[in-house]
């Protein structure tokens, strides 16, 4: 195996992983809207809709105080991400040279705010757009609902029912754009840090049933790092793409001007690892070609649980027969019904 094969599947399994922080943050959104969802129809139950003005303030301050606290979760979970991505990158380099080079790296305290996640948009201005977007939607629901001369209680339920069910999709997408854009934003960091091993890197989207058509024409192409145009993740909206930097071969890193790579040591290399140095862009996998080889640790965190890893280890089911069109993971049921 050359390194640059070597670093395409740590970089995968790293990309992989991030499926757990994205688990991590839909766990506690849900949590909070669950609690929101419960605060907002009392608040109708117990405000009625008489006083329509003094219910509309109550139900704002609940929704602005709710995107806060939603705020503030994701900022401290893409926090601990960009620490966990920085740490990686610097490591990646270190060991994949066999650790005759020293890397530079980001920053393991660095902090995401709203320095990062700027593409679409700061985080917190989505954040922002979506709460005020929720207060439209519930004052709408409340204002349907007295026009049609509904109980308070049957208002309660459709502000539960309807209010809630946008806001929960957009906030799940945003922060899996956000998680991709933090990881990606560390990653080019990290390359421009070590440019002097680096030649390039290779754009690699996650091919399943989830994956746009920006991010499969863009699979497999190489960039260098000089090209200021070229295209990184996120590439859109749930973008679950990302890029891996291909090193140099053996004969460039000989011609490098600097004491981070020890040459006494890069000439004394075994013929073997002399010869993984080739510079060359790793041999082309699939994501699914990739997820095969993986541990079954690897497998759960992306598929959700040992049944599905099962059924997946079958070989019965392609990688895109998991998930639905809108990225929702089929129930071990379904699955089970399509592979018989």
């Amino acid at each position: 195996m050359t390194i640059n094969d070597d670093v395409y599947s740590k970089t995968l399994k790293h990309r992989a992983l991030l499926t757990l922080y994205e688990k991590r943050l839909d766990t506690e959104i849900s949590k909070i809207l669950a609690s929101h969802k419960i605060r907002l129809q009392r608040k109708v139950l117990n405000i009625g809709t008489e006083n329509i003005n003094k219910l509309n303030r109550s139900i704002n301050m609940e929704i602005r105080k709710t995107y806060k606290t939603i705020y503030k979760e994701g900022i401290k979970e893409l926090n601990k991400l960009a620490g966990v991505s920085a740490r990686f990158y610097k490591n990646l380099f270190n060991n994949s040279l066999f650790n005759i080079y020293k890397a530079k790296g980001v920053n393991d305290k660095i902090k995401v705010n709203d320095l990062i996640i700027k593409s679409n948009g700061t985080f917190a201005s989505q954040i922002t757009s979506i709460n005020i977007l929720q207060q439209r939607k519930i004052k709408g629901i409340v204002k349907l609902g007295m026009i049609d001369n509904k109980a308070a209680i049957n208002i309660a339920k459709d502000v539960g029912k309807i209010g809630l069910s946008l806001s929960s999709v957009q906030l799940q997408t945003l922060t899996r754009t956000a998680i991709t854009e933090t990881s990606s934003y560390v990653a080019n960091q990290t390359y421009k840090l070590n440019d002097d091993v680096i030649k390039g890197y290779q754009y690699v989207a996650t091919l399943d049933s989830r994956t746009s058509l920006i991010c499969s024409r863009l699979d497999g192409k190489v960039y260098s790092l000089n090209n200021n145009i070229a295209p990184k993740p996120p590439q859109h909206f749930n973008c679950r793409s990302t890029t891996v930097p291909i090193i140099k071969s053996i004969n460039e890193l000989s011609n490098i001007k600097n004491n981070r790579l020890q040459k006494r040591k890069l000439a004394n290399l075994s013929n073997s690892r002399r010869a993984s140095i080739n510079g060359q862009v790793p041999a082309k996998t699939t994501y699914p070609e990739w997820l095969k080889t993986q541990s079954n640790d690897v497998k759960i965190a992306i598929l959700g649980n040992k049944k599905r890893v099962d059924i997946f280890n079958t070989g019965k089911l392609k990688l895109s027969q998991f998930s639905n069109k809108q990225g929702v993971l089929l129930s071990i049921e379904e699955l089970e019904k399509l592979s018989n």
